[in-house]
């Protein structure tokens, strides 16, 4: 068994803008992790609250943390600091309203080292909001696979595996080598195609089932909780340039790009329908209905469960309809799960 001291450094890289309600939580609880050699780098996005002064008095208590004030320039921006002055053999990141389970790190890094991975993920976090509070899963279950890089990319762009990047652990060797960077130049999607640069130079990817990542879904600040215009246009560019960008232009790559760009249609779809903004943004809503109608087809070969083929055919029929109806069962079951998790 490795001790403390022979363990690889990680550094867990916290993009912080004004997270002042949840902030300390975040960072205890990475402080809090059975894995120990760890610098925690709090990148302070010119936040407006006091987020910025209260990742200055955690660095005084544990000199694991480094904190970087820099003015707002984003969330792409302040991760890619991160990466600049991260000095750990692997990198993981946290956003700053979310929590973690004590050994999500011990988790991710076994994953790497027991698997000779170049990256370790589980597919999807826990969700959680103020009303609940999370208990540490014990998840004696589980399903370990490794993955060929390309293999975890076309899961990803099949929503297979979260699209976010806080629940992976990678190599910094990769990112360095291939200069992979956060495209500060998109709105949205930008941990969408970060994941996938880092899946494509990958040898192997460790997956674990687990659930270890505590998401909080109930930040009224966070951009994922107000409509935007800004949302459904850099999503849909998010999938421009993953297409873009890839290594491979693999026959099957190229066919789970079109499925991602379909998902995030309908996802827009979705958005603008809950939002009740498909009478205020006309052109842009016919525009995203169309895309869901005309390529519902991609759904029938594509390796996803049975309901989200269902969910194609429904948006083929209609879309209206189709987007009125997951906003309702969405809810539905977020009340549901949030309820069970508090009992």
């Amino acid at each position: 068994m490795e001790s403390n001291k022979e363990k690889k450094l990680i550094s867990v890289i916290v993009p912080i803008y004004n997270v002042e309600n949840y902030i300390e939580e975040c960072i205890n609880s990475i402080l809090n992790q059975n894995y120990r050699n760890i610098e925690i780098i709090l990148v302070d996005d010119g936040s407006k609250d006091n987020s910025g002064k209260i990742a200055d008095r955690k660095s005084k208590e544990d000199d694991r943390i480094k904190v970087i004030h820099q003015k707002n320039s984003g969330v792409s921006t302040a991760r890619n600091v991160g990466i600049d002055n991260a000095k750990g053999e692997y990198i993981c990141f946290v956003d700053g309203d979310d929590y973690l389970s004590s050994n999500y790190i011990t988790y991710l890094y076994e994953l790497i080292e027991k698997n000779d991975a170049d990256v370790s993920l589980t597919p999807f976090p826990r969700k959680f909001n103020n009303s609940n509070v999370l208990d540490e899963e014990n998840g004696e279950n589980d399903d370990i696979r490794v993955w060929e890089g390309q293999r975890a990319a076309e899961e990803m762009l099949y929503y297979n595996i979260v699209i976010s990047p806080w629940n992976k652990m990678v190599k910094k060797e990769i990112i360095d080598k291939y200069n992979i960077r956060f495209n500060s130049k998109l709105a949205f999607g930008e941990g969408f195609n970060f994941s996938i640069d880092c899946f494509q130079r990958a040898n192997k990817v460790a997956v674990g089932k687990k659930k270890l990542y505590n998401y909080r879904v109930d930040n009224p600040t966070s951009a994922m909780t107000k409509f935007s215009m800004k949302l459904i246009d850099g999503s849909i560019e998010a999938q421009k340039t993953i297409k873009n960008n890839l290594v491979e232009r693999t026959p099957k790559l190229l066919k789970a790009c079109r499925y991602a760009n379909w998902h995030t249609y309908c996802d827009c779809l979705n958005t603008m329908i809950g939002a009740r903004v498909n009478k205020k943004y006309t052109e842009k809503y016919r525009e995203v209905k169309k895309v869901c109608r005309k390529d519902a087809i991609c759904v029938v070969k594509a390796p996803i469960p049975k309901k989200e083929k269902i969910k194609g055919l429904l948006y083929f029929i209609n879309p209206y309809m189709s987007a009125k109806l997951i906003n309702h069962f969405r809810l539905r079951k977020f009340t549901i799960e949030t309820d069970e998790s508090g009992t």
